[in-house]
């Protein structure tokens, strides 16, 4: 099997046809379209190598690996690392590999050809693969270090939003109605689904300050305070608007908007992204009225499942969810002297990374 190996953003666009053909043909996120992942390469590949390896035989495209390769240096100590494209800062939920066919001989390909490139690696770090992947298998084959990382809750999603409802808890329902009630009361109040507004980047940036808004009441910076992030989810907002993938909810209060809920619709399945909300309509649960509303539009439009994507957050419990794991492979180079060193690596990378946030290097 040959392996293409490409380097540059100009070619990275141009493989936008076979991308789309390799994904017709197996399963998938909405993080590994090339629409996601060439937009985070634009926003945030600067300071990395790209990576993206082709798998090709007879002129057949059996699968890509969107790598990168990125140099990290903490106190003095430097480390390259071979990532999937959007396993940094704002991260994709779901990272991997890209295979439609002969998944064992992609993968083992895609390694013998990183044990070779010029580029002083440490270690390969996979994170974020989901439990649910067909290529998990292949590559429990090349690592002993497939391990659980972080819980993705989910529920899926029956013919009607009234058969929803009741299989949500007595206490959860008996909110939802008390809140809609007591809004419904002391407000206009209006659900909107705004995906295809012509105004998207008007709306967004409204999401934007209602997100910032709940987390700066609580002390922190919230996601958007990175201009750059900012930046890169108006980019993301109007290219899925266009494509029928963009979904961006709010709930306004007598015309104020209270809050918002921003995801994606893609292959009969809604990915909920991020929320936001007004503290000053905290009493109403302005977040939980939105999440059920997005929930009964995705009913509607015939979905499967709402993904409530990664991380094991107590509110996601509420909402009849089941847990699936996302997962973290670790490959070194050959032999017991680079395990020993990735392992020391581990944990001063641990140790130091803490020490950071404790002086707030």
């Amino acid at each position: 099997m040959k392996i293409v190996e490409i380097n540059d953003y100009n070619s990275f666009l141009s493989l936008e046809q076979r991308w789309n053909l390799i994904l017709k043909r197996c399963d998938h996120t909405v993080f590994s379209t090339w629409e996601w992942l060439s937009t985070w390469w634009k926003h945030f590949g600067h300071d990395k190598k790209l990576l993206l390896l082709v798998a090709e035989e007879k002129g057949i495209t059996y699968g890509i690996a969107p790598l990168m390769y990125s140099v990290y240096d903490l106190f003095g100590l430097r480390r390259g690392k071979i990532e999937f494209i959007g396993s940094q800062r704002p991260r994709s939920d779901y990272t991997d590999f890209i295979i439609a066919d002969k998944e064992d001989e992609c993968i083992r390909s895609f390694i013998k050809h990183l044990n070779g490139i010029s580029e002083r690696w440490d270690c390969i770090d996979l994170t974020n693969i989901p439990e649910n992947s067909k290529i998990l298998p292949s590559i429990k084959k090349i690592t002993n270090t497939l391990k659980p990382l972080t819980k993705c809750p989910y529920t899926k999603l029956p013919s009607s939003h009234q058969t929803y409802i009741d299989s949500l808890k007595h206490k959860q329902k008996k909110n939802l109605r008390r809140n809609l009630l007591k809004i419904e009361r002391n407000f206009k109040t209006d659900f909107v689904d705004l995906s295809d507004s012509p105004s998207i980047n008007e709306q967004m940036k409204i999401f934007f300050d209602l997100h910032q808004k709940r987390w700066t009441a609580k002390g922190f910076s919230g996601a958007f305070a990175d201009r750059k992030v900012a930046n890169f989810h108006l980019d993301i907002a109007r290219r899925f608007s266009k494509k029928g993938w963009l979904g961006l909810f709010m709930l306004r209060l007598s015309d104020v908007p209270a809050a918002a809920l921003y995801g994606f619709r893609y292959n009969s399945k809604f990915y909920y992204y991020l929320s936001g909300f007004d503290p000053k309509f905290f009493e109403y649960s302005v977040g939980s009225l939105l999440t059920s509303f997005a929930i009964e539009r995705s009913i509607k439009e015939g979905f499967v499942e709402f993904d409530f994507t990664r991380g094991g957050e107590e509110y996601k419990n509420h909402w009849n969810t089941m847990t699936r794991w996302n997962y973290r492979a670790v490959l070194t180079q050959p032999g017991v002297i680079p395990s020993i060193k990735h392992r020391i690596y581990e944990g001063f990378w641990q140790y130091g990374t803490s020490l950071q946030h404790i002086l707030h290097i």
